[in-house]
């Protein structure tokens, strides 16, 4: 292998382990969700979100 390879993909694998191990520290990889609520309902806001999308893109004079 080139030397070039390591010294270009290097701070790469830092940053890939460096972000895996605070995932880990934060308790993203745990399978035990027990503060999700059991039943989750999704509401038709189909018309706020267009509201919302037009706020973002309108300007103010």
């Amino acid at each position: 292998m080139d030397i070039r390879f390591l010294i270009v993909g290097a701070p790469f694998l830092v940053a890939f382990f460096y972000t895996l191990f605070w995932l880990k520290k934060w308790g993203a990889f745990n399978s035990t969700n027990n503060n999700l609520p059991k039943n989750t309902y999704v509401k038709d806001e189909s018309i706020q979100q267009s509201y919302n999308l037009e706020n973002i893109f309108l300007t103010k004079n």
